[in-house]
């Protein structure tokens, strides 16, 4: 069994409150398996980060993927 991993990103413009998340997958030799974008409409970054780890997580278990790897850079440590 490999492990697919999973880069996502969520942003919130400050103007309008309007967000965007998405990512890219990619199996463990490097090759790409999918990507991804979807407008969220007014959120935070904390949900528009967790909406993208959700969307991706479900895309790849459609595809029959069960072993991810989520890489994101931008969702708050919890101890």
């Amino acid at each position: 069994d490999t492990w697919e991993y999973l880069s996502t990103g969520g942003v919130v413009a400050r103007d309008s409150g309007y967000a965007a998340t998405g990512g890219v997958a990619h199996d463990h030799d490097g090759n790409w398996i999918v990507r991804f974008t979807r407008f969220l409409g007014v959120c935070s970054s904390f949900e528009a980060e967790v909406w993208g780890i959700l969307n991706g997580i479900l895309i790849l278990l459609n595809k029959g993927y069960r072993r991810i790897i989520i890489m994101t850079d931008n969702l708050p440590k919890f101890d």
